[in-house]
């Protein structure tokens, strides 16, 4: 990527620009599957605590990432697959700052109403899947805050999914624009805009996004902000 920002000519090799989409997607399924996971896992914290070790095991923690690494790998490999049956007549030009798969179907010149129909439904039943995962565990984590008496009670249940709910809605505002929608609504420009996000930008955010939930970070920042500027 340094090379390519000082570089007067940006190319790629074909197998490379693959290797990159496999990899890409396969990562990108991987952590919507996990975000799905950890909502399930914060269910289990806030709705069942005196239950939460007998029902979260290593054993079903290692089956929630090994089922969700398979999942990324298995949605990779298809799209994938799919991808390397097509013909690229050329010019080969990424009208992209990565290899996406969108922006490679417009450069191909075979049919590529089959790879548009998988990338729409896979995207929508994984995206589904998840989603509804998340949505249903919030709301009976939501049932079960209100339940708390106590303010402070529900300050602290809430803030323990705080973080959680801000990267579920950065990570699916994002790829929903980018993935679930039919061809004809498709706009390169606006994909390459919005891919900045979930390529950049949220994976700069979710470090901070997380800490946030650390008492001595939230401390260090309510310190930094209530710093006087310097006066001359």
């Amino acid at each position: 990527m340094l090379l390519n920002f000082f570089a007067e000519r940006e190319t790629i090799p074909f197998s490379a620009c693959i290797l990159q989409y496999f990899l890409f997607v396969s990562l990108l399924t991987t952590e919507g599957f996990l975000l799905a996971a950890m909502a399930y896992d914060r269910y289990v914290a806030i709705v069942n605590p005196l239950l939460y070790t007998v029902a979260m095991t290593k054993m079903v923690c290692s089956g929630l990432v090994l089922g969700s690494c398979i999942g990324g790998l298995t949605n990779s490999m298809t799209h994938t697959i799919g991808l390397m049956k097509l013909s690229f007549c050329g010019p080969n030009i990424i009208s992209h700052f990565f290899c996406d798969l969108p922006p490679l179907l417009k450069l191909s010149c075979s049919d590529t109403s089959i790879n548009e129909l998988l990338l729409l439904v896979f995207s929508g039943v994984i995206a589904m899947i998840t989603f509804l995962t998340v949505m249903i565990s919030y709301i009976f984590i939501v049932a079960a805050i209100l339940r708390i008496r106590s303010a402070a009670g529900r300050r602290k249940a809430f803030s323990t999914c705080a973080s959680h709910l801000t990267a579920v809605t950065l990570f699916y505002g994002s790829i929903s624009f980018s993935y679930i929608q039919p061809s004809s609504q498709y706009s390169l420009e606006q994909e390459k805009v919005v891919s900045v996000f979930y390529t950049l930008v949220i994976p700069m955010l979710n470090p901070l996004i997380y800490s946030l939930r650390n008492k001595e970070v939230k401390d260090a920042v309510k310190r930094v902000m209530e710093m006087k500027p310097f006066s001359c």
